[in-house]
């Protein structure tokens, strides 16, 4: 067991090799990352399957039941043409898995060494220094092939596991998740047991993974002092469903956003439909500000009393604008502010009417945004008597 794979957990967060975030977000990048990305990366395995290395790689420190499938490999040494091809491979594996979301979290800050040139010119073939040399560049082989294994292998799991939770969501539970993801532990309605957990492997998907668990006391800024649970691993498997598994159990659900297809995090005691990462329409806004604004496009004033309130808001900022009680720079900060408020308004229930109502007024919105109003409005009633007064003397 050499720890490829670090990850501190304390409560709801945890850190995954050196960055922290939420428990199941590491779960929600693999879901996000695009199928035509899994299918390359599944190309590019069998392609290193055919190299002659894959003879000495195996499922790290475990004995695989079955065997993975290496169909294509040569049942020789590996040559210097065959290291070269190999060392081009594991680049691109590489290079595509930086530019992704879950690789760069994972292997942001890893880089393959150059391909030493003992293994290509300077020890004789299969010598003892030759040997050497090739036992060096085989864990970089190892580590890389079986990264992109467990990522295709998982990719499919979650994408199969979504299907058959989408059509909960609308009541979408901890127990949901829990209860269509024993489907991956044991297929075929067989029944748990230990003797089956005991199992290193069960195909592609695995029954349990090797890790060592520390807990180690830990400081926090205010001076508190608490446990943490420190966990190494050496397989990508083993990563995901931990982080997808203390995820469900502290109420973090992988939900599919109803207008940009991506998957987020529910994290809240509500169900929502939509998230909030920019939408790819328009990256200044979420896709629930995009979803709600298309909502009110098609919605009549009359129908929702909140919809009326947005509008008049709308209007008297408009007018104050138009007669100079505030600027037009004060005037996109203040809308700004009203699509906030409205967002809120319409998405949480316990918003009320008359509370939605009072909060666009003008004085509580300029109040917030600390702006004095400058009073160009109708002339008071004194003022026009003044004025008329005024102009009877000159006649």
């Amino acid at each position: 067991m050499q720890g490829l794979y670090l990850m501190i957990i304390n409560d709801n967060k945890v850190t995954v090799m050196g960055r922290k975030q939420l428990l199941g977000e590491l779960t929600v990048m693999l879901m996000n990352t695009p199928q035509e990305i899994v299918d390359e990366l599944l190309d590019l395995q069998f392609a290193l399957e055919r190299s002659p290395l894959i003879h000495k790689c195996k499922y790290p420190y475990i004995s695989c039941d079955p065997p993975i499938t290496t169909i294509f490999a040569p049942n020789r040494w590996a040559t210097a043409d065959d290291l070269k091809l190999t060392d081009d491979l594991l680049r691109s594996i590489l290079e595509i898995l930086h530019n992704t979301e879950i690789g760069s979290v994972l292997f942001g800050h890893f880089s393959m060494p150059q391909i030493d040139n003992v293994l290509l010119d300077k020890a004789r073939y299969l010598s003892d220094e030759y040997m050497s040399s090739l036992a060096s560049y085989q864990s970089y082989f190892n580590m890389i092939y079986m990264a992109i294994y467990d990522i295709v292998v998982m990719h499919e799991c979650f994408y199969e596991l979504e299907l058959m939770v989408s059509p909960m969501y609308n009541s979408l539970s901890a127990s949901d998740f829990c209860e269509q993801y024993q489907d991956f532990m044991f297929p075929d309605d067989e029944e748990w047991s230990t003797e089956r957990l005991a199992l290193p492997l069960e195909g592609e998907f695995q029954l349990g993974e090797p890790m060592i668990t520390q807990y180690i006391p830990v400081s926090k800024e205010d001076g508190k002092w608490y446990f943490a649970e420190f966990l190494r691993m050496d397989t990508l498997q083993g990563l995901i469903k931990t982080d997808f598994v203390k995820g469900v159990m502290k109420g973090h659900l992988p939900h599919r956003c109803e207008h940009c297809g991506r998957y987020f995090l529910m994290t809240k005691g509500y169900h929502t439909r939509f998230c909030d990462m920019p939408s790819p329409e328009n990256p200044k806004r979420t896709c629930k500000q995009m979803a709600y604004a298309k909502r009110r496009e098609k919605e009549k004033p009359s129908e929702d009393p909140k919809v009326q309130s947005y509008k008049r808001c709308l209007d008297r900022l408009n007018k104050s604008c138009n007669r100079g009680s505030i600027t037009p720079e004060q005037k996109q900060r203040l809308v700004a502010l009203v699509e906030e408020l409205y967002l809120k308004a319409t998405t949480t229930p316990a918003f009320t009417n008359e509370e939605f109502e009072k909060a666009l007024q003008s004085k509580q919105l300029y109040a917030q945004l600390g702006i004095a109003s400058r009073s160009r409005g109708r002339p008071q009633k004194q003022q026009i008597e003044q004025t008329q007064q005024t102009t009877s003397k000159q006649k």
